[in-house]
């Protein structure tokens, strides 16, 4: 199977991405690994650990690295919350609440993600969603989602990360080559594919697969909410909740070729108008 892309990872298991199946593949290029109350608290792809210094000055620049990457992390996490929870307001928005919660786990402070939040606010009163469509190494193509006030700005700062990289701007659209989803991961501990293919029906979903030790349930855009909602009314543990671009056929790439797709990843996801970055893997 696959893994997820995107901001990080919830409950999968780190399969790697070549060669995988089902639609769990999908969601698995767009976010926690590792489980910490269900989410992960680790940039899913490229921090394999730091080196430990053996002097105060590299130990410093290790610690602050560590906390750009937590900073990083949980700002996207925070303006994903914001933008498809509904809102500012944590008692209001579930999913914003359940990222401020990890974030303070992780450290980061409470006026630090108050300003984040309020930023990204008065951001969205010019702000407006966009696609960047790449094609990368190995035929791989990437749907690069940004939020930004100045969609000119940001392709020239994309185009500048990832410059030197195996990675092209795509022109035509490839975006039928996806599907956009909702997609909610629950445990399946305790629950059967029968059970589940009956509360698919009964919630709105439009199909359910099993993964590992998860039911993966997709449906359409419009009704993320309500189905998401609804398994949580079943008594579902939701492990992972968003509304994905699913790959219509997923490629295979060489170990090589991934290698540099991580890296363009990295690079991609480092920017700050980037949500988020959709692969067909």
């Amino acid at each position: 199977m696959a893994y997820i892309w995107q901001v990080c990872k919830f409950v999968l298991p780190p399969a790697r991405c070549v060669g995988r199946e089902s639609v769990t593949c999908t969601i698995l290029h767009s976010s926690l690994k590792n489980s910490n109350n269900n989410y992960n608290v680790e940039l899913w792809r490229g921090m394999a650990g730091h080196s430990k210094w053996s002097n105060i000055k590299h130990i410093k620049a290790s610690k602050d690295a560590e906390k750009r990457v937590v900073y990083n992390k949980y700002s996207r996490l925070l303006k994903i919350a914001i933008k498809e929870g509904g809102g500012t307001d944590p008692h209001l928005n579930s999913k914003l609440a359940k990222v401020i919660e990890l974030a303070l786990g992780q450290n980061m402070q409470r006026s630090t993600i108050k300003n984040v939040i309020d930023t990204y606010q008065k951001s969205q009163d010019n702000a407006k969603s966009a696609i960047i469509e790449y094609k990368g190494p190995g035929g791989v193509f990437l749907l690069t989602e940004v939020l930004t006030d100045n969609i000119t700005r940001t392709k020239t700062t994309l185009h500048s990360a990832v410059r030197k990289l195996n990675i092209q701007e795509v022109k035509g659209s490839i975006r039928h080559l996806f599907e956009e989803k909702g997609v909610v991961m629950v445990s399946s501990q305790g629950m059967c594919l029968e059970t589940a293919m009956d509360n698919a029906i009964e919630i709105g979903a439009e199909d359910v697969e099993e993964h590992e030790d998860n039911l993966v349930f997709t449906c359409s855009p419009e009704d993320f909410v309500k189905v998401k909602q609804g398994l949580e009314n079943l008594k579902y543990t939701v492990n992972y909740a968003s509304v994905d671009y699913l790959p219509k056929l997923s490629v295979s790439i060489s170990e090589e070729e991934e290698k540099q797709l991580d890296v363009i990843i990295k690079k991609l996801e480092g920017i700050d108008e980037v949500i988020r970055v959709h692969v067909n893997v």
